[in-house]
């Protein structure tokens, strides 16, 4: 079981290189790489870390709302996603719930169960994205579309950061990334494979794809790695002040 942490933690730190960003098309297989790799800190509260990850949710499912607003084109996921909802009959966010739950379902019979956390944020996502489809309008002019699309990547992007931030992800790919480690699979390898699968799928089966789509898979990595080395940087820069203040408060003394 060492073993397969250690091998999973060494495979997602390449996640922090740009290369490594640049090759996850969708936010759930950056957070299923990235889940190894991010720090904990256990001073944090199991309910402060919570409501990061719903905030993070929430911010994610209004980042899907504007894509599909702005008409453009949709993030590589939600492009299979689509094909569900026009499909099935099923709203984006029930549609994001069916493929979770399908996935939850294989990893759980592969031996890796869900957690609370990552069923209350998939739930908090599909949620999220029809509460906010129902709250926005759709845009006419495309100056205000292309709006749209680059404030939902940036609600996206933000929302993802603290998801990952909190710890508490354990989404499907996640598990199902467990399950083939466990089984002695390449963890890239079997999230590349679900990505790529769901997107091609998605295109070949007629989901929602524009421009948009291509810009945020180019775009996506870099500007996660950004955000998240500055929340990193926050971090590190806030622990060195502290421990700074400590020890010039035991030389006072």
């Amino acid at each position: 079981m060492t073993a397969v942490k250690e091998r999973l933690r060494s495979t997602a730190s390449g996640f922090a290189k740009p290369a490594g960003f640049a090759l996850s098309l969708s936010r759930n297989g950056v957070m299923a790489a990235d889940r190894a790799w991010a720090s904990r800190p256990a001073a944090r509260s199991s309910v402060r870390r919570t409501l990061i990850m719903i905030l993070g949710a929430t911010m994610i499912g209004l980042g899907v709302a504007l894509f599909v607003h702005a008409r453009l084109g949709l993030p590589p996921y939600d492009v299979f996603l689509s094909v569900l909802r026009n499909r099935l009959g099923l709203s984006l966010g029930q549609a994001a719930w069916s493929m979770s739950a399908i996935f939850f379902a294989i990893a759980t019979l592969l031996g890796r169960r869900p957690r609370l956390g990552g069923i209350i944020y998939v739930l908090m996502v599909g949620t999220s994205v029809d509460a906010w489809l129902s709250l926005v309008n759709d845009p006419e002019p495309f100056a205000l579309r292309i709006i749209f699309v680059a404030f939902g990547m940036l609600s996206m992007i933000s929302g993802i950061s603290l998801v990952i931030h909190s710890g508490l992800t354990g989404g499907s790919f996640e598990l199902l990334m467990w399950a083939g480690a466990d089984r002695g699979f390449d963890p890239i390898k079997i999230r590349s494979s679900l990505e790529i699968g769901l997107f091609v799928a998605g295109i070949s089966l007629g989901g929602d794809l524009g421009i948009a789509t291509i810009v945020y898979a180019i775009a996506f990595g870099p500007l996660l790695r950004l955000l998240k080395q500055a929340m990193e940087d926050h971090r590190e820069g806030r622990k060195a002040r502290l421990e700074l203040a400590d020890t010039s408060a035991d030389e006072t003394v």
